[in-house]
């Protein structure tokens, strides 16, 4: 009876390690597939510059689930609404760059309705993980 037991323990073990290392490689395949999709998205930035918006900070945070965050900065007089709409109509909604300039166009479309005149600077936050998250703010923020 005690060699049956010790027995099924051992089982018990070997089936606990290989559901660890099964876990550890998922989540090192996880991570190794993020990296990738930000690199990807790393190609994207040349584009967002040549419009206007210049890199001011860069961060990558690893971690379970790596992300990489950028702020993007500009002049407001860059971007009226028509040259909005022409980098839209060049880009795909589901690009980086058309994401962007889609939120920056929301975002003065929203802003329009509180105040008339944008205080500068133009600020874009990127952040890239699983999924990206734009955030644009008219005016430096006092809250980051």
């Amino acid at each position: 009876m005690k060699e049956k037991l010790n027995s099924l323990l051992e089982l018990a073990q070997n089936a606990g390690s290989n559901i660890r290392e099964k876990a550890v490689a998922a989540g090192q395949a996880a991570m190794e597939n993020t990296v990738q999709a930000i690199e990807k998205w790393l190609e994207e930035f040349p584009k967002i510059e040549s419009y206007g918006l210049q890199v001011s900070n860069f961060a990558f945070i690893m971690g379970l689930s790596p992300s990489l965050e950028v702020e993007l900065t500009g002049s407001h007089h860059s971007f009226p609404m028509e040259k909005l709409s022409e980098i839209l109509l060049e880009h795909k909604s589901g690009s980086l760059t058309g994401m962007v300039f889609n939120a920056v166009k929301t975002a003065y479309r929203l802003h329009g309705k509180i105040a008339q005149t944008p205080e500068e600077p133009l600020i874009v936050k990127i952040r890239l993980s699983l999924s990206p998250e734009i955030s644009v703010f008219v005016g430096r923020p006092f809250v980051c």
